[in-house]
């Protein structure tokens, strides 16, 4: 059976593989400047998680392209009471040009992890949802699934996370983290979001500062 840690490891190497390959097909686009967009995997990186018998729903990889950013920044939210609360938080210095967010997760309530690398570095963070009485619950799992154009400073919404006992419920796109009070018009007993942010400030800035308000959603 494979450890977290392992797999872990294992999800770095997968990040770090092409991230040449993946900035040259980005680059084959003229309109692709400064987007980020889900992982088009090689075939030797295909090839690898069918190897290791890697479930990739559990994983999700993008690529991204940027200029202009001092730093980039993960968050991970629970919406109370309609509004976004951060859960936990972290950045790194970024290095412009092309990167990808790793974002690895089934339950956020059991625990995941989000990471970033780009050619200055890696960057992760572990995260678990505090929640009690969700055993029997349902969860559905929204991910960003089309190219999404980068504006500095702004929150880019990753993925979005229903948990709920409810019989009949909706999911919903990722652009609803931008209208938190109108998720929060069904009750459900919890709602989660991980984010990033391409910023111009410097990681070092943004990291006594766990909270923003959301962006509008596009």
């Amino acid at each position: 059976m494979w450890t977290k840690r392992y797999l872990s490891l294992l999800l770095v190497a997968l990040m770090a593989l092409t991230l040449t390959a993946c900035g040259a097909a980005l680059k084959k686009d003229k309109n692709t400047a400064m987007n980020i967009q889900p992982v088009q995997l090689s075939e030797e990186e295909a090839g690898l998680m069918e190897l290791l018998d890697i479930d990739p729903s559990a994983y999700r990889i993008f690529d991204f392209d940027v200029a202009g950013a001092q730093s980039i920044r993960l968050r991970a939210y629970e919406l109370v009471n309609g509004e976004w609360e951060c859960v936990t938080h972290g950045a790194q210095e970024a290095a412009n040009g092309t990167g990808r967010i790793a974002l690895t997760f089934g339950k956020m309530t059991e625990g995941g992890r989000m990471a970033c690398k780009d050619s200055s570095g890696v960057f992760a963070q572990e995260f678990t949802m505090k929640a009690d009485g969700t055993s029997g619950m349902a969860f559905a799992t929204s991910v960003l699934t089309d190219m999404s154009s980068i504006e500095l400073d702004q929150e880019i919404p990753l993925a979005l996370q229903v948990a709920t006992s409810k019989s009949e419920f909706s999911t919903y796109s990722v652009d609803y983290f931008g209208m938190p009070r109108e998720l929060a018009k069904h009750d459900y007993e919890h709602v989660y979001a991980i984010t990033v942010t391409f910023s111009t400030k410097a990681a070092s800035e943004l990291l006594d500062v766990p909270s923003a308000e959301p962006s509008p959603a596009n």
